[in-house]
């Protein structure tokens, strides 16, 4: 499925814009953003600020300068929660 795609790229790169996912993806920019936010509610990944410290952008002169597809940059979140595996009992 595209949405587990998704999480798995995020987990590979560690982190990408909004355009770069579309692009990858093969998708427009604004059904993209809507499934990232099934990822966003569930606390899988999250949205970097770009005046955050921990954005790798941080060298812009100032956040005008970048396309908006390029302004949303998400991340697997720190917190990611964690799943619980379900084990076969023996019969």
């Amino acid at each position: 499925m595209l949405i587990t795609a998704i999480r798995d790229y995020l987990i590979s790169k560690g982190q990408a814009n909004l355009q770069d996912l579309a692009r990858h993806f093969q998708v427009q920019e604004s059904a993209m953003e809507q499934m990232l936010t099934f990822w966003l509610q569930k606390g899988t990944i999250e949205q970097i600020n770009l005046n955050d410290e921990s954005c790798s952008t941080a060298n812009c002169s100032d956040c005008f300068s970048c396309p908006p597809g390029v302004k949303k940059i998400y991340r697997i979140a720190a917190k990611m929660p964690k799943t619980i595996p379900i084990q076969l009992l023996p019969s």
